[in-house]
């Protein structure tokens, strides 16, 4: 349901949004498009957000992508998973979905990936 919703307010503010809520399908969902910035949530089914930001960045084809957390976690929390996973950075469910996509844009025009 978050998936849904997250990909339709990005979507309106004018990002190209590809989903999958199975891991498995990534490559497929990728299928040679490189995007400027992967978004997952912490909590999955199957493979964490955590582990699937190692994953990514661990892979060579995914490895220059920046990888942002999405999460209900705490934000104390979040920012230490981020360091601990690598991830380029994190954002908090607390701020709300129709915050979505003006911190995404903030983190991509202030970060340094």
């Amino acid at each position: 349901m978050a998936l849904h919703f997250a990909s339709r307010v990005l979507d309106r503010a004018g990002y190209e949004v590809r989903t999958t809520d199975d891991v498995n399908q990534l490559s497929g969902v990728l299928g040679g498009w490189r995007p400027d910035v992967i978004l997952t949530d912490v909590d999955m089914p199957g493979v964490t957000g955590i582990e699937l930001c190692r994953m990514l960045k661990s892979h060579y084809d995914t490895a220059h992508v920046p990888v942002v957390l999405f999460s209900a976690v705490a934000p104390n929390k979040l920012e230490q998973l981020a360091r601990e996973c690598e991830a380029d950075g994190f954002l908090s469910k607390a701020n709300g979905l129709e915050q979505l996509p003006k911190e995404l844009a903030l983190l991509i025009e202030t970060a340094v990936f």
